[in-house]
């Protein structure tokens, strides 16, 4: 009788295994399969995870029943085993929390294309630019290579700066976040399977499209907070995450910003990173046109509605009676109806405020909507996204509320979280002379304030890696975050305290701290700080083995561990 192949597979669902099935005949990695599951063997989806493979197992192997179709590249499963190795999530949990299950009813895939190229090696590149979003640099290397047949990635910090880019790229790109369809995600992942020429603009989950052939990643705003994925079981960062996925696929990266990250400067000085300056000198001066306001003396000398002073309301309605548009930024997504508010006193001068939140980001066509009917509106409310981005360029007034509550739960990254948001918003005044800046704050005196509004950010980065360097954290070490959630809070409290414990003794060279509680009691968190950076691999794969051991002999059952790598 003739001996079978195995293949390793993950089964869609909440399980935390794979399984091995036996065929006939080798089988593709990332093909999807039929398989029997279970003791009633009732008919399951499957993806494979390896290569066929013969070998001798004392136990009986089912049989696959049939197979379907690849829907996954071969690559992108070499990128799922990365993450799960360094992120310290299970392999059947990082697939199953990124594989949109709708891609099953794909009903075809043709047979790819193999264009494999030779000529490209990886190259991770700083590219500093005053732009707001890097169309002109984007467009000259597009240039160079249209007449090459090859698939582009140009991945977004947020959904609407994916729309600003397809703007200015004249909807050359395919789309890919959260509001799109279904139907428009399936032409996406087929498209790209089969190896087509195209470009994709997208968010975090663009990332982990079936790429084959990658020639060019280009990250917009690289050193932005919302490339650090916070509510997912892969706790990734993007950023980090597509240099890798550069180095799989051999091909160029891009860094964009208009200024770079801790860590990028940290991989510029030790040579692994190229940095390519193209700042030019604006000529505009940006002054005389920032105003920065202590919200405690405005609360003594003048009236105060809710989160807004008499002063900057009534800046604001001289600027509707000239025609003039105001955007206001909030860090707190719950002040965003607070600060609509305080405005009704608008109502009678007929002013439109809109609310810019999470819900009305949806679908493609109420931000197509949104995008049509801008000009109508005359103030809009918001976080993040409604900054530095060419699609509110009418908005010529910004009033940033509170900034400094932006980074307060990051610990050693609030400084960077503040400072990018600061620096953005000042640099932003070069691109139009009539612009303005507000800035109502409680921390009016802080030296990052000052430095930001020179736009400095050498000497910015300076003194943080100084800090950072004697505290020991990130660059200069790992932090690991681990986060115990459950709505039993006793539970939570007691596991949280035995498992500090537990750390504390078996790993007395490390750092651990046991930080209990976040402000709303949702999360118990400790935190593991790694400053043998060479040994980092090692020690992460023994507190892995550690966490599991525990987890299946100690009763965790009600209650969730996630894993953050430098949170």
């Amino acid at each position: 009788m003739k001996k079978k192949y195995l293949v390793d597979v993950i089964i869609p669902l909440p399980i935390n295994k794979h399984y091995t099935y036996s065929f006939e005949c080798k089988i593709d990695v990332g093909s999807h399969l039929k398989v029997p599951f279970g003791n009633n063997n009732e008919t399951a989806d499957a993806i494979t995870i390896s290569d066929s493979y013969r070998k001798e197992t004392a136990f009986p192997i089912k049989s696959i029943l049939s197979v379907q179709k690849k829907l996954l590249s071969k690559k992108q499963i070499q990128f799922f085993i990365w993450a799960s190795k360094y992120y310290l999530v299970q392999l059947p949990k990082v697939i199953n929390s990124l594989f949109p299950k709708h891609i099953f009813n794909i009903k075809k895939i043709n047979k790819n294309k193999n264009k494999y190229r030779i000529d490209n090696l990886f190259k991770c590149s700083i590219i500093i630019e005053n732009s707001i979003n890097y169309i002109s640099y984007i467009d000259n290397k597009l240039e160079k290579i249209k007449d090459k047949r090859s698939q582009i990635l140009i991945l977004c910090p947020n959904i609407l700066k994916c729309y600003e880019l397809d703007k200015g790229l004249k909807n050359k790109a395919y789309l890919y976040n959260s509001s799109i369809s279904d139907k428009d995600s399936k032409i996406i992942w087929k498209k790209v399977l089969e190896n087509e020429d195209l470009i994709v603009v997208g968010v975090k989950s663009a990332l982990f499209l079936p790429f084959t052939n990658l020639s060019e990643i280009f990250v917009i705003d690289e050193n932005d907070i919302a490339y650090k994925e916070t509510d997912k079981i892969l706790r990734f960062n993007a950023r980090d995450s597509a240099v890798m996925l550069s180095k799989i696929h051999n091909c160029e990266i891009n860094l964009l910003c208009n200024f770079p990250s801790i860590e990028s400067i940290k991989n510029i000085k030790e040579k692994k990173y190229k940095l390519v300056n193209k700042k030019d000198s604006l000529g505009l001066k940006i002054n005389k046109r920032i105003n920065i306001s202590n919200i405690l003396e405005k609360k003594i000398k003048e009236k105060y509605s809710d989160l807004l002073s008499d002063d900057i309301r009534n800046k604001i309605l001289d600027r509707f009676k000239k025609n003039k548009k105001t955007l206001i930024f909030t860090p707190l997504s719950s002040k965003i109806k607070t600060i609509k508010k305080s405005l009704l006193f608008l109502k009678n001068e007929n002013q439109k405020v809109y609310e810019l939140i999470k819900k009305k980001l949806t679908s493609k066509t109420k931000i197509n909507n949104l995008i049509k009917s801008i000009e109508k509106f005359n103030i809009i409310i918001g976080n993040q996204s409604i900054l530095f981005n060419s699609l509110f360029k009418d908005f010529d007034l910004i009033v940033l509320i509170e900034p400094e509550k932006i980074g307060k739960r990051s610990n050693y990254r609030s400084n960077e979280i503040l400072f990018n948001l600061l620096y953005k918003s000042v640099n932003y005044l070069k691109y139009n002379q009539s612009s303005r800046l507000i800035i109502l704050t409680n921390e009016s005196q802080n030296k990052i304030f000052k430095m930001a509004i020179k736009l400095d950010y050498k000497a910015f980065i300076k003194s943080e890696l100084i800090e950072r360097k004697l505290f020991r954290y990130p660059p200069y070490s790992k932090i690991i975050k681990l986060e115990l959630i459950s709505s039993d809070y006793s539970k939570k409290s007691k596991m949280g305290k035995f498992l500090f414990e537990r750390i504390k003794k078996e790993f007395k060279n490390l750092h651990v701290k046991d930080l209990g509680f976040d402000s709303n009691d949702y999360k118990y968190e400790i935190i593991i700080k790694i400053t043998d950076i060479k040994q980092l691999s090692y020690i992460k794969e023994k507190i892995k083995k550690f966490l599991r051991k525990k987890i299946k002999n100690n009763h965790f059952s009600e209650v969730l561990i996630n894993i953050d790598i430098d949170p």
